[in-house]
């Protein structure tokens, strides 16, 4: 049996780790600003979720709360090489992901993001460990909801004559192509949804382990 994980919004919190965030930076470079500590964590929080270069990101956080260029270079420098330290997984993740090492499951992880971005998230949380190969769009050229980096996955597993599940929380760039793939989906959403490209539904991983013990 193979399965491939999403990181972003799947194993990883990424509302929380950018909570934690917006606090370091407003207790640490911000102090100076005199600024509302819940208006600029909501808008962090907003502009680093939407999908954005994340240069677009802090130049428009600098127009809003008046922060001046430099200073905004230097925090998008040091998101950049720090925001890894406070990545918040979702609870049970590593529970599960190590009962499913335990029944000689073998784990891959297809993420959308930078390269060097994703793997510190990836280390900083300590799931490294767990996946047999990791492939991003940075280093491809190429981003989920293309098949290609789907295919790129399926490719590195060992015994690819498996059958291959793949979990994630975006309908259409996860569950919808993979799918059609012919991979078994597992959809993390936290809405009483169901789609036709989706096998299972699920909110958190107590529910995941359920569901993978009775799969057909």
């Amino acid at each position: 049996m193979n399965i491939m994980f999403d990181l972003d919004d799947t194993l990883y919190d990424k509302s929380a780790t950018l909570s934690h965030y917006a606090d370091y930076l407003f207790d640490n470079r911000l102090t100076a600003l005199n600024l509302c500590p819940q208006q600029f964590k909501e808008a962090f929080i907003t502009q680093n979720s939407i999908i954005q270069p994340k240069a677009q990101a802090f130049s428009l956080l600098a127009s809003q709360f008046n922060f001046s260029t430099q200073l905004s270079d230097d925090l998008l420098k040091e998101f950049d090489n720090t925001l890894h330290e406070f990545s918040v997984s979702f609870p049970g993740v590593h529970e599960s992901l190590t009962e499913l090492k335990n029944n000689e499951v073998s784990i891959g992880c297809i993420t959308n993001g930078r390269d060097f971005f994703q793997r510190n998230k990836i280390r900083a949380l300590g799931l490294d460990t767990y996946f047999d190969f990791i492939v991003t769009s940075g280093e491809l050229g190429i981003k989920k909801p293309d098949p290609a980096i789907f295919q790129a996955g399926l490719d590195l597993f060992s015994n690819n004559s498996d059958q291959v599940c793949f979990c994630g929380d975006n309908l259409s760039a996860d569950i919808q192509p993979a799918k059609q793939l012919g991979m078994t989906t597992f959809w993390k959403t936290r809405a009483s949804s169901e789609s036709e490209f989706a096998d299972y539904v699920f909110n958190d991983f107590s529910e995941f382990d359920e569901i993978w013990l009775h799969r057909r």
